[in-house]
């Protein structure tokens, strides 16, 4: 048995040598047609030595395969262009604007007629359905009122004094619901003329507008800015853009001027006033020299402040990092209040209030942020391989920031206080340049990055359109060199 089964083996080796050498000879006397299509691309190279032994023999071929073809193109038909998803739309192209009764939207989009509306205030430890309870909605409706609140509502955190209006129809059964949603938004709730209940949320009409204030300093600008009307939310931005190129404790002189622009925002169902901090135009004139800087928004999203051609207000560090501040200590000799000696004060002294917010003199890492000895609590910031800044005596460090975290320029980082060797609450600050303090206040310190060539065209109309606000509303001229 075992002998029949080597020797058919070995006549099914002998006869697949043979037909495996028939197929080379093949190849070798009858060239491959090769199709047009590949004869650019595809060379056969190979030898047949004249032996009989098979294992001398050799074949190398470097045909590509042929590219499998595009099932779509099975098909038939005609090749079509498709074009690309468009852009989402704003909500302002999308939603309808909101009016400040129920049926005066409803009407128009549902064709919902409202005969009396009333409004109840949410009180205290009262939930969504409570508050239908009391405007006489069936339990059934309450808990589908309650199902679409809650899918743009949180209706766990409805807070206390929330406003409800609660719309009729002419049989005086409760029909709607609008809820005010946010600052910009509405939430109407409503019985639809199929039976069912349905949400539309619908826009707030929100009116904007330019507001100038100005005034000339005689005592301090803070003071200024108050007798001038000055929102302190825009007196805090304005500072905050000034403070990269003005002391506003060593500059500052009587008679100096300073001027702002900044945007107003106004419910026009209520007329509250919703925002009055964003500031488009900063400028002031310091002894007879003007500086002035205007808000753009880049293509990239990001917001920056400019002069007029453009240059960057925006320094590596900001000179002083606490607003309404008051220098009571420069950088130099001095006799130390505690120990009494003369010493080398390697930073400068703000004296402000306990408690007030520290701002991170520029982007950075935290590189220490804790006790450190008579610096009481302190932080220290790496911004770039050349400069550090740090903050000392501060009552409390911000939540967030610790050794190894990064920062925003402006960020607030801690609170000001007396912790360490201290007299009394201030923030001492001090500007290191390759690790060795220097004087915070008369370092020459590098602009941030100048407007772009991409941005120069949209910052020019953004000029122009503050100029032609000033122009509008025959404003006086007080610091801008260009308004």
């Amino acid at each position: 048995m075992f002998r029949a089964t080597n020797a058919k083996a070995q006549n099914w080796h002998t006869t697949m040598m043979v037909f495996i050498h028939a197929c080379i000879l093949t190849v070798a006397l009858f060239p491959l047609s090769i199709d047009s299509s590949y004869a650019k691309s595809d060379k056969i190279k190979g030898y047949l030595d004249q032996k009989s032994d098979v294992s001398d023999i050799q074949f190398v071929s470097t045909i590509t395969p042929t590219p499998k073809p595009e099932l779509i193109l099975l098909l038939g038909g005609n090749i079509v262009e498709m074009e690309g998803p468009l852009i989402r739309p704003s909500m302002e192209e999308v939603l309808p604007i909101s009016s400040s009764t129920i049926g005066g939207l409803l009407s128009i989009e549902a064709n919902l007629f409202i005969k009396r509306e009333i409004n109840l205030t949410l009180k205290k430890n009262e939930t969504l359905a409570d508050i239908l309870k009391r405007a006489e909605f069936p339990s059934n409706v309450r808990y589908q009122i309650a199902k679409i609140v809650s899918q743009k509502i949180n209706v766990r955190k409805l807070g206390i004094g929330m406003n409800f209006t609660i719309g009729f129809d002419d049989y005086n059964q409760p029909v709607a619901v609008k809820i005010n949603q946010s600052e910009k938004l509405d939430y109407f709730i409503f019985k639809n003329t199929f039976g069912s209940w349905q949400g539309l949320q619908a826009l707030r009409p929100i009116d904007s507008q330019f507001m100038h204030a100005a005034g000339v300093i005689d005592d301090t600008l803070y003071e200024a800015a108050l007798s001038s009307n000055v929102p302190l939310s825009a007196l805090d931005n304005f500072m905050r853009v000034m403070g990269f190129s003005v002391d506003f404790q060593r500059q500052l002189q009587q008679g100096d001027t300073f001027e702002l622009v900044y945007k107003k925002t106004t419910d026009r169902i209520t007329g509250e006033t919703l925002s009055v901090g964003e500031v488009h135009y900063v400028g002031m004139v310091l002894s007879g020299k003007k500086i002035g800087y205007y808000r753009h928004q880049n293509n990239n999203g990001s917001i920056g402040w400019y002069d007029k051609d453009g240059t960057s207000a925006v320094r590596t560090l900001m000179r002083t990092p606490v607003n309404g501040a008051r220098l009571s200590s420069s950088y130099g000799m001095r006799k130390h209040p505690i120990s009494g000696y003369n010493k080398l004060h390697k930073g400068v002294d703000f004296a402000v209030p306990s408690g007030t917010p520290i701002l991170a003199a520029g982007a950075g890492r935290i590189e220490m942020a804790g006790w450190n000895g008579n610096y009481g609590r302190y932080i220290r910031i790496r911004h770039n391989n050349t400069y550090q800044t740090a903050y000392a005596h501060l009552s409390a460090i911000a939540k967030g920031v610790y050794a190894g975290s990064q920062v925003d320029q402006g960020q607030v980082i801690g609170y000001v206080g007396s912790t360490g060797r201290s007299t009394g609450p201030h923030l001492h600050y001090e500007i290191l340049v390759n690790r060795r303090q220097v004087n915070p206040m008369t370092i020459n310190l590098p602009t941030g990055k100048n407007l772009s060539d991409v941005d120069k065209n949209s910052f020019e109309n953004t000029v122009k359109n503050l100029n032609q606000y000033i122009t509008n509303n025959d404003i006086k001229n007080y610091a801008g060199a260009t308004l």
